[in-house]
């Protein structure tokens, strides 16, 4: 073994899943947002993903800000964020911003003129379809808590995407320690990452931002057949693993 990996046996059954998507209507949410222009970017935030999975909603909530870390805590999986390998293809709609009570276009003064804004939205991707593509759709990786692989059916984004999942799980004995730098097969949260960030591009998505590719050193991965998974905090957790080996 090499003397900067450690590798350590999880004391409890995390299962690690690699997951495609496929959105199969156009995907929308507000990545970035200028007056009345809103862009999707081809980046699904992990916090977003965990919600749909898990069929997490509030009925009644209080208070003005979020509460992601007592959501997420009472899930029974954990997602990385999502990215696209392929160039992704969108759609830019044009719209009336209409008074919802008026049904008017007024603007000041009051004319009845339109008041235009944009909306990018995210193409549909089919299985199917794009057969002859086999790196269309989003990818990403899901730790389940319960023992249960994950939904394959979810809806997704501000207007409820239907999402089509494909997973393929993997077989994992050990968790590695890992002190020189290394890229993790996907996108990363900044604030699941336990060690130190060499290098990083980040990518400006609400509620935080993401890294679209970092290399990390000091921290937990699991490595198998081409995939480096990072191991976020919580699910090191999770697995009973050290801060620190």
């Amino acid at each position: 073994m090499s003397s900067d990996i450690v590798k350590v046996e999880p004391k409890t059954d995390v299962r690690i899943f690699a997951g495609r998507l496929y959105n199969h209507d156009y995907l929308w949410f507000s990545s970035n947002e200028i007056s009345k222009t809103s862009t999707t970017l081809p980046f699904l935030h992990n916090y977003a993903l965990c919600y749909a999975l898990a069929y997490y909603q509030r009925g009644v909530a209080y208070g003005s800000t979020p509460t992601y870390e007592a959501d997420l805590a009472q899930m029974p999986l954990y997602a990385t964020p999502a990215s696209s390998k392929l160039q992704t293809e969108t759609t830019v709609v044009t719209f009336n911003a209409l008074d919802s009570i008026t049904m008017r276009t007024d603007l000041k003064p009051p004319v009845n003129t339109p008041d235009l804004g944009k909306r990018t939205y995210l193409n549909p991707v089919f299985e199917k379809a794009d057969a002859d593509k086999p790196d269309a759709g989003y990818t990403f990786y899901a730790f389940c808590y319960n023992g249960e692989a994950p939904r394959t059916v979810i809806r997704l984004g501000k207007k409820g995407c239907p999402v089509r999942l494909r997973w393929n799980e993997i077989r994992w004995t050990s968790a590695e320690w890992i002190t020189t730098p290394i890229r993790p097969t996907h996108p990363v949260n900044p604030l699941d990452i336990g060690g130190d960030i060499v290098r990083f591009d980040p990518i400006m998505l609400p509620p935080h931002l993401l890294l679209r590719l970092a290399e990390i050193q000091n921290d937990w991965f699991v490595r198998k057949g081409g995939h480096i998974v990072h191991i976020p905090k919580r699910v090191a957790q999770k697995m009973g693993l050290p801060a620190k080996p």
